[in-house]
């Protein structure tokens, strides 16, 4: 028997959640994975005509509403290149392989594997992605 598939608003959370985690140390970043979020939600939403459930649409209309007041706070800056981004995902990996190799391997060290594939996705977004993170990809989704 299948688990209990993640509702709209819960596949995307994650990114969200990461906007948040980062947000003193990268609003920029923060922002765009923020915006990656609300913006795959609303594509799926339009795309496949899904349904959010009342307390999913009040969370989603407050996610979309801190967006705008986040864009408005950090102005016409708000967007990130390619390369901010896949320097962000590069420090990021950087930490985890790190904590993977020195032996401190934890839960949360696999969950932030399974966050960096996801991460990685985002960076798809902006195209084609170099053969080292394809290759960083696979071993991470091993």
């Amino acid at each position: 028997m299948k688990g209990k598939e993640k509702s709209l608003l819960d596949r995307f959370k994650p990114f969200w959640q990461t906007g948040i985690t980062i947000s003193e140390a990268d609003k920029k970043i923060s922002f765009c994975l923020k915006n990656y979020a609300v913006n795959q939600i609303f594509a799926v939403f339009r795309t496949n005509n899904t349904s959010l459930k009342e307390n999913e649409k009040r969370e989603f209309e407050g996610m979309v509403k801190e967006l705008a007041a986040e864009k408005k706070d950090i102005g016409p800056e708000a967007t990130c290149t390619a390369e901010e981004y896949e320097q962000f995902l590069n420090n990021s990996f950087l930490n985890v392989d790190d904590e993977d190799r020195n032996g401190e391997v934890t839960l949360v060290t696999s969950q932030n594997f399974k966050l960096l594939g996801d991460l990685i996705d985002v960076l798809i977004q902006w195209g084609s992605i170099s053969d080292d993170w394809a290759k960083k990809s696979k071993i991470i989704r091993f």
